[in-house]
């Protein structure tokens, strides 16, 4: 068997995190190919993207094609374990196996996700509401808060945002923050724990791909992987559904009713609040920004907040 290569990308990130992560970095060839003795897998090509794990096909004893997943041991690890073992595929990737102290999983193979610059709007959203839907069916008591936090999503963006205003790109108007502020205060007052479901947490196109075929759990033939687990009222999700599509909102003669549509098509999909969706979609958009513009990546910080600048309200 080949030597496990890791991607630049992960090795980049790994490094950035000092002792810890090269620590890691060093460990995880013998770690995979300890898991592939272990459950009898035969590894095949590496699957790029993201930083903060090892993903590469499979094939196992049965000749059965799955995914193995190595992540860092960081703390959304074991909550993002709990919610997909919980989930039993219900919405979700299907789990295979499990070891929570070598930080891996063992997933059914899934298809490529849609691409957000060609895929039918419409039709994404409708996938996306569908299996959201489906997923929201975990029982929010089946995985514990990140960390033990009970701090709600509004508040932890409020923060982000004081946090990321020093680093805002010269294009920023000063408007997009204070109806972003305005927004998370509103998100904030309307908390709901009685509406609150265990939200994926990270609902973009990029984490929603195709099942090999139709199953119980993935009616929509979709499921979502990478889940971050977390209580918050169903429009959070929804929102994050909407906060990205930057190419085609630049170029759209009406970003605003644009993105209206969006949020309208996805409250009677779901049966929730078309306000509170385009308030999260908002928020979202500006903090993704932020962050981004904080982390030194200000090109791609630009898009979101230039969009956001277009969806301010009168």
């Amino acid at each position: 068997m080949d030597a496990v290569a890791v991607p630049d990308t992960v090795r980049a990130y790994g490094g950035s995190l000092g002792e810890f992560g090269l620590g890691w970095l060093n460990a995880l060839p013998g770690t995979v190919d300890g898991l592939c003795q272990d459950w009898g897998l035969r590894r095949e090509a590496a699957l790029p993207g993201g930083s903060r794990s090892y993903v590469c096909r499979v094939t196992t004893t049965g000749g059965q094609s799955a995914v193995l997943k190595v992540a860092l041991p960081e703390p959304m690890l074991s909550t993002q374990m709990a919610t997909l073992i919980a989930a039993r595929g219900q919405g979700y990737v299907e789990v295979l196996a499990h070891d929570l102290q070598r930080g891996a999983l063992l997933m059914e193979a899934l298809g490529a996700p849609l691409d957000e610059d060609s895929a039918d709007v419409h039709n994404a959203l409708t996938i996306t509401a569908g299996t959201l839907a489906r997923a929201w069916k975990v029982p929010a008591e089946s995985v514990a808060s990140p960390g033990g936090s009970t701090e709600h999503k509004a508040a932890g963006l409020t923060a982000l945002i004081h946090g990321c205003v020093p680093y805002a790109p010269s294009i920023t108007a000063p408007d997009v923050v204070t109806q972003a502020l305005r927004y998370a205060a509103e998100r904030l007052d309307d908390r709901d724990p009685a509406r609150q479901v265990l939200v994926h947490g990270d609902a973009h196109l990029g984490n929603l791909l195709p099942v090999s075929g139709r199953r119980p759990g993935a009616e929509t033939g979709y499921v979502f992987v990478d889940p971050e687990g977390f209580r918050c009222e169903p429009e959070y999700d929804l929102g994050v559904a909407v906060r990205g599509w930057n190419a085609r909102l630049l170029a759209a003669a009406d970003a605003r009713t644009e993105v209206r549509s969006w949020c309208d098509l996805l409250a009677r999909a779901t049966g929730t609040d078309a306000q509170a969706i385009w308030q999260w979609a908002y928020l979202e958009r500006v903090t993704s920004g932020l962050y981004l513009a904080r982390h030194g990546l200000p090109e791609l910080a630009v898009p979101f907040l230039t969009v956001a600048g277009r969806l301010l309200e009168a």
